[in-house]
């Protein structure tokens, strides 16, 4: 029985480490060459909303995960937080411009606030009494592992 909560409280906490990596891999990729020309050298204003607009709607997505956790289950809303993800990742992967980068980066921060509220709490209704403390540490150390 342990060992089934361990393993879906790992694949769970992926979306952490999906976080984690986004944030410790857009730092790296802001100052390339690549980077620079392809989206035309975004200064400023405009870099700040690249890069803020996934921490930003992740606010709005944390907000959210108390209705949907309520109103379909945590299950089902981390699945759909996946489906969010699934879809942010490809609209960023193949952006053309700014505006697209920032549409994929709102839409994986909406999944990153609701999935980051809702696995600890999905970790600790599935977990037993005496390792709940473990599993639900699992999100924040594959955030922080990612980072």
């Amino acid at each position: 029985r342990h060992l089934n909560v361990y393993t879906i409280s790992a694949f769970a906490a992926l979306g952490g480490a999906l976080f984690g990596f986004d944030i410790s891999s857009m730092s790296g990729v802001i100052g390339t060459e690549q980077y620079q020309n392809y989206y035309g050298n975004p200064l400023r204003m405009r870099q700040g909303a690249i890069t803020s607009a996934m921490a930003g709607e992740s606010l709005l997505g944390a907000l959210s995960s108390s209705f949907l956790g309520d109103r379909l289950s945590g299950k089902v809303a981390i699945e759909i937080g996946a489906a969010l993800w699934c879809i942010g990742a490809t609209v960023q992967s193949a952006s053309t411009g700014v505006v697209m980068l920032v549409i994929g980066r709102v839409l994986a921060g909406h999944c990153v606030g609701l999935t980051s509220s809702l696995v600890p709490i999905y970790q600790s209704e599935i977990a037993p009494r005496k390792i709940r403390g473990r599993i639900v540490s699992l999100q924040q150390f594959a955030i922080t592992w990612a980072l």
